[in-house]
């Protein structure tokens, strides 16, 4: 888009500052079942986001297209949007931050494989599984990558462009023993190509499924416990709801209050890491602002909430970097929260517990979590943990307890840590208890 011409044009309607983003994607997506390709997509996306300060208040505007009349459009918007808004943020459009960690995190190598052996590969991973397992008799692979670009500019002259890549490969298998069926997935997200093997990623889908036959309920009752990376991430995910500011704000938040005090275990220390060297690495945030690694929760202290430019100002603090650019709200969001890795091994986890549960899998957290109070109560599967060694499978059951005593009883924290993709981090921690609901 022509900005020079849109910020001439809101200049000359009274928007006294103005800000725009392009992004501009591009993806593959194909997926193979029963040995027949059952999709194959390429898409290409280009979208405008703009905002400006008119009349005291910010509007916002977005477009899809991008031709002679887009500014104009956009402007409009702009106008039409901050004269009716009661928002009570504060309207700002950010000058720039002192430094930036630039980084280009496009690889070239993932969109220079041909397609044609991309589908090469799905087609073997499908037989590859077959022929792991007699008893695995349905597979469903999937292959999908991105390129994108997001640019920022606006009318103080701040001008940002990051780059970016990746590419994920995933396999979903169900496995018939007798009248038992199981299911079993695993998902590779990277965005270096030659780091895929594919006998690996078989293997890890396969024993996903296959470690789960002959499960059935436990006795019901309290548990010493292992959450895996999956599970440890997903419940981070809704942990860290309560330091957005925002929430904070509006007293929606169970660490109002509490900054600088113990909020979790002495073992618990959680970071934001834009910067750290992965397929998520971003360096700047949705209003322009330099992103840096922080501690959110040091030792089990609370260090810091995620602040955007409107509730920095509020709080008489500077702007973390977490701003999220939406088209009628900047928002807050962590951005690669990692659950910082202890010193124990996954097998030095299991010593260390001896006897308990180790939960691999939960279901329905947005139904069965209470984002307020914390309290949850899932659909879980697992394993007993015997003498410090994996046993039995363990399905059918609800686990059930409260985010923050999680967080709290977290007595060991392990080494191996994962990323999502959801875009956080987590290794296998042991916890003090949880309750599980089974026979």
């Amino acid at each position: 888009m022509n900005v020079k011409k849109f910020f001439a044009l809101a200049a000359e309607q009274g928007i006294i500052e103005s800000e725009v983003v392009v992004t501009k994607n591009s993806s593959l997506s194909i997926g193979t079942f029963r040995g027949e390709l059952e999709n194959y997509s390429i898409a290409v996306s280009h979208r405008i986001k703009a905002r400006g300060i008119f009349n005291g208040q910010m509007g916002f505007a977005s477009s899809k297209k991008d031709d002679k009349d887009t500014p104009s459009f956009l402007v409009k918007q702009i106008k039409d949007g901050a004269t009716v808004s009661e928002s009570d943020d504060l309207a700002i459009i950010f000058k720039g931050s002192p430094k930036y960690k630039r980084k280009n995190m496009l690889n070239p190598a993932i969109q220079e494989i041909g397609e044609e052996e991309k589908i090469k590969n799905l087609f073997l991973i499908e037989k590859k599984l077959k022929e792991y397992d007699a008893r695995i008799t349905e597979v469903t692979v999937a292959y999908e990558e991105r390129v994108g670009s997001t640019e920022l500019h606006n009318s103080h002259g701040l001008k940002l462009k990051e780059n970016g890549s990746y590419f994920y490969y995933y396999a979903y298998i169900v496995i018939k023993d007798g009248e038992e069926t199981k299911t079993g997935y695993h998902v590779h997200l990277d965005n270096k190509p030659e780091k895929f093997d594919i006998d690996t990623f078989v293997a890890k889908v396969a024993k996903n499924g296959l470690d789960k036959l002959s499960g059935k309920p436990c006795n019901s009752g309290l548990y010493p416990a292992i959450l895996n990376q999956e599970v440890t991430a997903s419940l981070l995910q809704f942990y860290l709801e309560h330091v957005n500011a925002e929430n904070v704000q509006k007293g929606s938040s169970l660490f109002a209050g509490k900054l600088n005090e113990q909020v979790a275990s002495k073992k618990v220390t959680i970071i934001d890491a834009p910067l750290t060297d992965n397929v998520f690495y971003s360096y700047f945030d949705g209003e322009g602002v330099a992103k840096f690694n922080k501690a959110i929760i040091e030792k089990g202290v609370l260090k810091t909430f995620l602040h955007n430019l409107s509730t920095a100002s509020k709080f008489g603090v500077e702007s973390t970097g977490n701003a999220v650019g939406g088209t009628g709200k900047i928002g807050i969001a962590p951005s690669q929260a990692t659950l910082k890795a202890g010193k124990l091994s996954f097998n030095e986890l299991l010593t260390k517990l001896c006897n308990g549960f180790y939960l691999t899998e939960v279901q329905g957290l947005h139904a069965g979590m209470n984002p307020t109070s914390g309290d949850f109560s899932l659909q879980a599967s697992g394993f007993m943990i015997k003498d410090g060694k994996i046993g039995k499978p363990i399905s059918l059951v609800t686990v059930a307890g409260n985010l923050f005593a999680i967080f709290n009883d977290i007595l060991e924290v392990g080494s191996d840590s994962e990323l999502q993709l959801s875009g956080f981090t987590a290794p296998s921690v042991i916890i003090k208890e949880i309750a599980v609901s089974g026979e």
